[in-house]
C-alpha cells in the first residue's frame, strides 16, 4: 500500500533449500506482523524448482534428463509447474498484506509484477504482463510467477531470466501448451545485472509512494 514502509532485501545465499525455506519463514513473519510488507531478491545455484503437485495445466520437466545431468530438484510451497534456476536467473518475491480481502490469482500476479515491469521498461526492456502468470517481452517469456495467500498475506514470487543458460533450461523444462519460447533480458539490455534490476525496482516503488528501506539480508 503506497505510503507504507517497504523493506527490500537482496539475500546472498545460493542454496535452493535454504532460499525456499526462507520464503516460508518470511511469509509467516509478515503474516504475524513481525515484519512489514517486503520485497526479496535471491539467486539459486543450478536446480529445478517444482510446485507442490503435478498438473496438466502447468509445465513439468524431463526427469530422465535431470538425472543424467545431475540437476537437483527442490519443491516450493506455491503451486504451478517447474522452473529452471541458475545464477543467471534473479528471483523476486513480494510479500503483501491483503487486509482480509480475497485477491484473485490474476490480479495478484498483475499487482506484484507491475513494479518489476516498470523497472524493466526503465532499463529498455519491452516488458508486459501476460495473464495469468507471465512477464513477456516481444512475445517471449522472461519471467514466470507463482503465489500463495491467506486471508491477510499474499506472496507472489517469480523468476527473471537475466543471463540464464537457455540451452540447459530448454533441455530440462517441458512448457505447458501455449507458452511462448523463453529469452534472457540481456537480449534487450546488454549490460543488465541483478544489482541494476534491484535498484530499478526500488526506484519504481519509491515513485509509487512507498517509503523504501534497503537491506542486504533478511536475517
Amino acid at each position: 500500500m503506497p505510503g507504507m514502509e517497504l523493506h527490500i532485501y537482496f539475500d546472498q545465499s545460493r542454496d535452493p533449500v535454504k532460499n525456499l525455506s526462507r520464503e516460508d519463514e518470511l511469509f509467516r513473519r509478515v503474516e504475524s506482523g513481525e515484519l512489514p510488507e517486503l520485497v526479496r531478491f535471491w539467486i539459486n545455484s543450478e536446480c529445478l524448482v517444482r510446485g507442490k503437485a503435478r498438473s496438466a495445466r502447468y509445465g513439468w520437466y524431463d526427469e530422465e534428463a535431470a538425472k543424467k545431468m545431475g540437476i537437483r530438484v527442490v519443491e516450493r510451497s506455491t503451486g504451478g509447474g517447474v522452473v529452471y534456476h541458475d545464477e543467471g536467473n534473479l528471483n523476486w518475491s513480494f510479500f503483501m498484506k491483503t487486509e482480509g480481502a480475497f485477491v484473485s490469482p490474476t490480479k495478484a500476479f498483475d499487482r506484484a509484477s507491475k513494479h518489476v515491469i516498470g523497472a524493466l521498461k526503465g532499463l529498455g526492456v519491452p516488458a508486459q504482463f501476460s495473464p495469468p502468470n507471465r512477464i513477456d517481452a516481444s512475445g517471449r517469456k522472461i519471467s514466470g510467477m507463482a503465489a500463495r495467500s491467506t486471508a491477510h498475506t499474499l506472496l507472489v514470487h517469480g523468476t527473471l531470466l537475466l543471463d540464464s543458460d537457455l540451452e540447459r533450461l530448454n533441455a530440462l523444462c517441458i512448457p505447458p501448451a501455449g507458452c511462448p519460447p523463453v529469452s534472457n533480458v540481456n537480449e534487450w539490455a546488454k549490460d543488465i545485472d541483478s544489482e541494476r534490476v534491484v535498484r530499478a525496482v526500488s526506484d519504481v516503488l519509491e515513485n509509487s509512494g512507498y517509503r523504501v528501506r534497503m537491506a542486504s539480508e533478511t536475517g
